[in-house]
């Protein structure tokens, strides 16, 4: 795991210009576990969250069938390495939906690069949701 996480923070580095940063922790988690941790207690388990980064633990949770051969769950580690650079270099947004739009842009790029041909639909997503997910809400600010 330490050397798929040097790799793709390097390939953040390049990609965006920043100075490499020390590696996250990086854990292995249960859906609910990882339900708690972004939402908090009592919340129902969400099979659509499979990676989620802490900024204030400074650790990347990974579902526990997390498997590092499979380029959708590398990109999600790639995803979630660029909130913790987002973080370790104090990047300012007015709210913090708006840094999806960085973790979002290089996920679908790596993915491009790694021979996926529409990463959209390997993330069961769409160019919509990203900008969705970026958008502020009146609740949501740093």
């Amino acid at each position: 795991m330490d050397l798929l996480i040097a790799t793709l923070a390097g390939w953040i580095a390049v990609q965006t210009g920043l100075s490499a940063v020390p590696p996250p922790h990086s854990e292995l988690v249960t859906p609910t576990t990882m339900t708690e941790t972004a939402f908090g207690p009592g919340v129902a388990a969400s099979p659509l969250l499979r990676a989620l980064y802490s900024q204030p633990a400074g650790t990347v949770y990974l579902r526990k069938n997390w498997n590092s051969s499979n380029v959708r769950d590398r990109s999600e580690l790639l995803h979630e390495l660029v909130h913790h650079f987002q973080s370790v270099h104090n990047l300012k947004y007015r709210c913090g939906a708006e840094r999806e739009k960085l973790a979002y842009d290089l996920q679908i790029k790596w993915l491009r690069e790694q021979g996926v041909a529409d990463p959209y639909e390997l993330l069961e997503i769409n160019g919509f949701f990203v900008v969705m997910a970026a958008v502020c809400r009146d609740t949501d600010h740093d």
